[in-house]
């Protein structure tokens, strides 16, 4: 083993999949991504300690936020969440650097274990947000002595200025064979014995790319008719799945501001308690399938 905690030929396999982010960043200058690329940025292949047999939770992209300060500007070495590319190192230099590469994994494996994590995004250990509902599914991204370990990772493993669903014609990259083939190569190396997609799209997004995958007809737990979800299981990588037709990390879980059939707001779907019965709700739903 090594400082990452990887074994030398799990760290050549997370140093290949790097690369190979590393050429989709490259290829994304003569796409519509083109101009909301962060300087100096690199992909963000994963989040957290790789764990066989772990939950792995599927996003977006990661946020800027994870790079910037609030005025913009590149978070300082010592505040940085993960390794910055200093000026005058390209990304083909970087590419080429094995030592830069390893640092960069184990900015990767020991995210959640430094005090840097963008919690506004995960939540804080025992609190809301993401971190609450996979509380309920009975995992956590913190370490824990009582939940089993989560990873995160996302769709398109590179941060953009502004949000993914607010860029235009999008589609045209992040549904292509290479953004499949490194989502594959990704989950293929962290091995998760659970798959949890976040948002009603990704679901779509992920059949697509693996119609192997068996999923329920949308499911509603009771009392919360909005929190819509699939459960299933994925040949592809031999893991169960769950998929979230809501977004619990992001405010009104993405759902509107607006209320459900039972006149329920959907901000109250978010608190810190009721995440985590949503997610303790669904975890007994996916038990009994």
């Amino acid at each position: 083993m090594n400082e990452t905690g990887l074994s030398p030929e799990m760290l050549k396999k997370a140093v290949r999949i790097i690369q190979k982010a590393v050429d989709l960043q490259q290829s994304l200058h003569h796409t519509v991504l083109a101009d909301q690329i962060l300087d100096r940025s690199i992909p963000v292949v994963w989040f957290g300690r790789r764990s066989p047999g772990s939950l792995v939770t599927i996003g977006t992209n990661p946020s800027s936020k994870e790079f910037l300060s609030s005025d913009g500007r590149l978070l300082p070495r010592e505040k940085s969440r993960f390794f910055v590319r200093e000026e005058g190192i390209s990304l083909y230099h970087y590419h080429k650097d094995e030592a830069l590469l390893i640092e960069t994994v184990d900015h990767y494996q020991t995210y959640f274990e430094r005090n840097k994590v963008y919690s506004g995004w995960f939540g804080k250990r025992d609190g809301a947000k993401l971190e609450g509902f996979i509380n309920g599914l009975g995992y956590s991204f913190y370490q824990s002595d009582i939940l089993l370990p989560a990873v995160h990772i996302d769709f398109f493993p590179i941060p953009t200025l502004i949000q993914m669903g607010q860029i235009k014609d999008r589609e045209s990259v992040i549904n292509t064979p290479l953004i499949r083939s490194l989502l594959t190569d990704t989950l293929c190396f962290l091995s998760p014995g659970t798959i949890l997609i976040l948002g009603k799209e990704h679901c779509a997004r992920f059949r697509q790319f693996y119609p192997d995958t068996e999923l329920t007809d949308p499911l509603t737990l009771d009392g919360y008719p909005s929190a819509r979800y699939e459960t299933g299981y994925s040949k592809t990588f031999q893991a169960q799945v769950i998929g979230l037709h809501f977004k619990p990390l992001e405010q009104f879980l993405a759902l509107g501001g607006g209320t459900d059939r039972n006149g329920l707001n959907h901000g109250s779907y978010g608190g810190r308690d009721v995440i985590r019965q949503l997610g303790e709700m669904i975890r007994m739903s996916a038990q009994e399938e």
